[in-house]
């Protein structure tokens, strides 16, 4: 049968009705399908005819899997006697192939309308009026996934078309609150990839010029004390646990209790887990290798739009048992396909971890990377790391990171196994390896905290005050002191304040893989760099030596591209701080001054940037 009888006959089933098309572009796009009446000419009519075009461009840019079958239509908040409802009628809808039995499907939904008044969901008199579905998606504002009621006598048999579930996206303008509309898109089974389809369907629905609503929207900031500091601190150390392990990803859950009337969708039905969620936090993607890590971020935005069910399988689980999962390989499940041939194999991990700013309130940080065999020895320095940047945060028993920990092995759930075994002495006060730099929000100290240290040791009053040497440094010219009165103050300039007590025998432990020396004097810096055995040496004037003159001259001289490596001085207190900008330079040489030394040691350091992905910046997506 030709594609025009196909059409002609499809076409049929709507008569009267006229119905205008878009053919496919290709076997993975839709047909796309709209009435359209001629003569708009209210501005309601034309901002109607608008959010049409740019629905039909959405609907056009749809990806649709090998041997999916696809229906998707788009519902919009109408008044019909006085009542809000949502409604399809009218509105462009699209199929993956011209069948009868989304002709059907079609016409069955333009009969019905579904309530959307918030306070009156309980009962309905009126049949053709229903609850849940696309109703529920417009009023939380969250996209769901449910199962579709069966419409078709059993005798009405397709069952290579059969729609089994649907995806509802609550639709708005760019940078607005207010939902337009809820989009569906229903189809027959999954196949290892409702997060790949997701996510080039949201990509669909950017382009054509709107925007859907995301999880992050329903976090409870004012309700938790201390939620969105901690979410700002654990951003930056996922970020820097992916960098300094080559992780592919990591994000933090938390468990979110609808306080709405909306009931929820199908699949968080069980009592236990009713009116519970959990949502996305924050996260990091770092495509560290290449493009094939690309594949991954389908999965790393799923929990951006989408809410999923506590007790699921990993890593959802651990916010209800509060334990540690490990699996040495993920299995194929309805949001992945794990197991193709083209993914690389990877592993997991995912651990629920508290911390003393939040009080009890539960954290479930989740990490991805690929396979290796020395999982423990990655579980273990991942942690560490983590300790590092968020010192505040402990297991969920309350014991500190780095005490001895039960995993269960996903690969056979009867099974634990121990990290950290027999080395609670070893790490309990550990600090993470140095090249290992946490960025964190500032912490509050006011000036009589610090002055009760004064005679202490900087390092002393650092560790009682629970701050890095360099965070105290910091709080220390915030409050104008530029000299630490530590017990050996008596000896130093008394009458120069701007001296800083340090311990001039303190030696830094890290690799040093290329140094700088930086001589000062009123006119001008004399530069000398040393790169394993190569040394080079120039002079700039004072007021030419900022950053860019700087880096551009050290690269030039060792024959370096920019951006393949950054640099580092030595600050007063002996800490390697990133030099990235002017003012940074201006505290380098300030810091020189202040220990009253004619140089400044600087170090350089590969940067190592991560490869672009389709959709991140530089290679990184964050949340």
């Amino acid at each position: 049968m030709s594609s025009e009888i196909e059409l002609s006959e499809f076409l049929q089933n709507f008569s009267p009705i006229s119905l205008h098309h878009k053919k496919s572009k290709s076997v993975r796009s839709p047909w796309v399908f709209w009435s359209e009446s001629e003569g708009y000419e209210s501005s309601a009519d034309l901002g109607t005819r608008m959010i049409h075009y740019k629905i039909k461009s959405a609907f056009s840019e749809i990806f649709i899997p090998w041997d999916m079958s696809f229906f998707g239509q788009f519902w919009v908040p109408v008044s019909i006697g006085g009542r809000r409802l949502l409604s399809t009628s009218g509105q462009p809808f699209a199929v993956g192939s011209l069948s009868s039995y989304f002709a059907m499907y079609r016409l069955y939904s333009e009969k019905y309308k579904y309530n959307i008044d918030a306070n009156n969901l309980d009962f309905e008199p009126d049949h053709m009026i229903k609850s849940g579905g696309p109703a529920t998606t417009f009023l939380n504002r969250q996209t769901s996934i449910n199962e579709v009621q069966r419409f078709l006598s059993e005798s009405y048999d397709y069952d290579d078309e059969r729609l089994n579930f649907s995806v509802m996206v609550p639709i708005c303008f760019p940078s607005q609150s207010n939902c337009i509309g809820v989009l569906e898109f229903t189809t027959g089974h999954w196949e290892n990839n409702l997060a790949c389809f997701l996510f080039r369907t949201v990509e669909a629905i950017k382009k054509a010029g709107l925007d859907v609503f995301y999880v992050q929207d329903l976090i409870p900031y004012k309700t938790i004390n201390g939620l969105e500091l901690a979410k700002d601190h654990i951003k930056e150390a996922l970020k820097v646990v992916c960098e300094s392990h080559n992780l592919i990803l990591a994000q933090v859950w938390i468990a979110y209790e609808n306080k709405t009337n909306v009931p929820l969708s199908f699949s968080l039905e069980d009592t236990q887990t009713k009116r519970l969620l959990a949502i996305k936090l924050a996260g990091y993607f770092y495509a560290v290798e290449g493009n094939r890590y690309d594949d991954f971020e389908p999965y790393f935005r799923f929990g951006d739009v989408t809410p999923r069910a506590i007790g699921e399988e990993f890593p959802l689980v651990t916010l209800q048992d509060y334990e540690s999962h490990y699996t040495s390989k993920h299995r194929s499940d309805m949001l992945m396909d794990w197991g193709s041939e083209d993914f690389y194999e990877t592993s997991g991990f995912a651990i629920c971890l508290r911390s003393s700013d939040t009080s009890d309130y539960k954290y479930v940080f989740e990490f991805i990377w690929i396979k290796h065999s020395n999982y423990i020895n990655l579980l273990e320095a991942l942690l560490l790391t983590l300790k590092r940047c968020l010192p505040t945060f402990k297991f969920a028993s309350g014991e500190e990171i780095g005490n001895e920990l039960d995993v269960h092995n996903g690969d056979n759930k009867s099974e634990k196994f121990k990290i950290f075994q027999g080395k609670r002495s070893m790490v309990v006060d550990y600090i993470a390896p140095s090249k290992v730099m946490c960025k964190t929000t500032p912490k509050v100290l006011p000036r009589q905290v610090i002055e009760k240290q004064f005679g202490k040791t900087m390092k002393d009053a650092a560790k009682n005050l629970n701050v890095s040497k360099s965070t105290l440094k910091r709080k220390l010219r915030e409050h104008g002191i530029w000299e630490w009165p530590g017990p050996n103050f008596i000896q130093r300039k008394k009458n120069d304040s701007s001296i800083i007590q340090i311990n001039p025998h303190e030696e830094d432990n890290r690799a040093i893989q290329v140094q700088s020396t930086i001589s000062l004097n009123q006119n001008s810096l004399t530069i000398k760099a040393e790169l394993a055995d190569d040394i080079i040496k120039f002079r700039l004037p004072i007021l030419q030596a900022n950053f860019v003159t700087v880096e551009k001259e050290i690269g030039m001289k060792f024959n370096l591209s920019l951006g393949t490596y950054q640099l580092k001085y030595r600050d007063e207190i002996m800490e390697w701080i990133l030099l990235r900008s002017d003012e940074e330079m201006s505290y380098c040489i300030e810091s020189s001054r202040k220990i009253d030394q004619n140089e400044v040691r600087l170090r350089v350091v590969p940067s190592t940037q991560p490869i672009s992905g389709p959709s991140c910046s530089n290679g990184i997506c964050s949340t």
